[in-house]
């Protein structure tokens, strides 16, 4: 009587482990994958260091205003005082913007603006150019295109020229 306990167990065992518990459907999806190869992960392209010379130290926490850029005139300017956010609401100009920025969003079309230092550049706007010299507390800026054919430079720090704090 215990062999033939142990070996109806034994045959339990081995019918239920040998059995696909997995429904048709299930079963046809999971072989549409086997054998497709695993997609390779492209590592990011390693970021250009920065030079210390090109870093500009702000305090972030400071609040500053929101400044804008509106008008008519082809030639603006606009200078950030406390880590101030600029609104650049026109198009077709050149706009210079001194100090250090916590984000400039440039929301007109074929700008081409130059920059001191930004911790954020965003475009709502098309076909602008945007060029900085300095990187905020030694970090690349997050750069939000938002549209298309907009283009962010790193130009050369002119080290006579001051940022305003």
């Amino acid at each position: 009587m215990k062999l033939l306990l142990t070996t109806v167990i034994t045959l339990s065992i081995a019918m239920t482990s040998s059995c696909d518990m997995r429904s048709g459907t299930a079963k046809e999806e999971m072989d549409k994958f086997s054998g497709t190869p695993t997609p390779t992960i492209t590592p990011r392209p390693t970021p250009t260091p920065i030079d210390p010379a090109d870093a500009v130290q702000v305090d972030t926490s400071q609040d500053g205003e929101t400044l804008t850029v509106n008008g008519d005139k082809p030639n603006k300017t606009a200078t950030c005082k406390k880590y101030d956010l600029v609104m650049v609401n026109v198009s077709n100009s050149a706009i210079t913007i001194s100090g250090v920025c916590s984000r400039i969003t440039v929301n007109g079309d074929g700008n081409q603006i130059t920059a001191d230092a930004a911790t954020e550049f965003v475009f709502n706007g098309s076909d602008n150019t945007l060029k900085f010299a300095r990187f905020v507390n030694g970090k690349q800026p997050i750069v939000t295109d938002n549209r298309s054919d907009n283009e962010v430079e790193k130009i050369a720090f002119e080290p006579g020229k001051k940022a305003t704090k």
